[in-house]
């Protein structure tokens, strides 16, 4: 059984089987509320679970924005290291592209999410992969919307219930995990000021 989450944009939670089928899941749509509303959702998603049965975190790694994935993957790494169970990273646009493929879509088609400043996340699947799950071709960009590349769009929020579908089955198919670093794919928008220097 895997615990999983995702803060890619919104905040959510789910608890899967080891085949991948959902068991539990809560979220909330606030996109500006992660660190408010991560412990409250695994809190609700673990109530009367037996801990001892859960053998990985799966977690988001983006694209996404810089605090929202940090409050994420924190809270994962956190649980991942409580319960004494590895971490299991996906990339957040695997499950929209999974998401679409279960709801009828066809590859090749390209990944949307909001990257804000009139930008947006891409990432471009063309074929399924060992597990039969959606494979990036590359990595995910973010850039203009005019940029995209012209294939067909899936977008939407992204279920953690997915995430854990993908990191169940890529490590029943033995297939090699995610990267396990966020993909924020630019700087914060926040920076801290230059110290200004005092002549005496």
């Amino acid at each position: 059984m895997l615990l999983a989450v995702d803060t890619s944009g919104a905040t959510s939670v789910a608890l899967v089987d080891d085949a991948g089928a959902t068991l539990a899941a809560a979220s909330s749509d606030d996109p500006r509320a992660h660190a408010e509303s991560i412990g409250p959702l695994l809190l609700q998603v673990l109530e009367g679970v037996d801990r001892s049965e859960l053998t990985g975190v799966a977690v988001g790694v983006g694209p996404g924005p810089y605090t929202g994935l940090r409050v994420g993957m924190a809270a994962a790494r956190a649980a991942a290291f409580a319960l004494g169970v590895p971490e299991l990273p996906v990339l957040s646009h695997d499950a929209l592209a999974l998401a679409a493929v279960e709801d009828g879509a066809t590859l090749p088609l390209v990944v949307l999410t909001d990257a804000k400043r009139r930008e947006r996340f891409a990432t471009v699947y063309r074929a399924l992969d060992a597990a039969g799950l959606p494979q990036r071709d590359g990595e995910p960009q973010v850039g203009p919307a005019d940029r995209v590349p012209r294939l067909p769009a899936a977008e939407g929020a992204v279920d953690a219930a997915l995430v854990g579908r993908i990191a169940a089955l890529r490590r029943t198919a033995g297939l090699p995990l995610e990267r396990p670093d966020a993909r924020y794919l630019r700087s914060p928008d926040v920076t801290l000021s230059t110290p200004k220097r005092v002549l005496g």
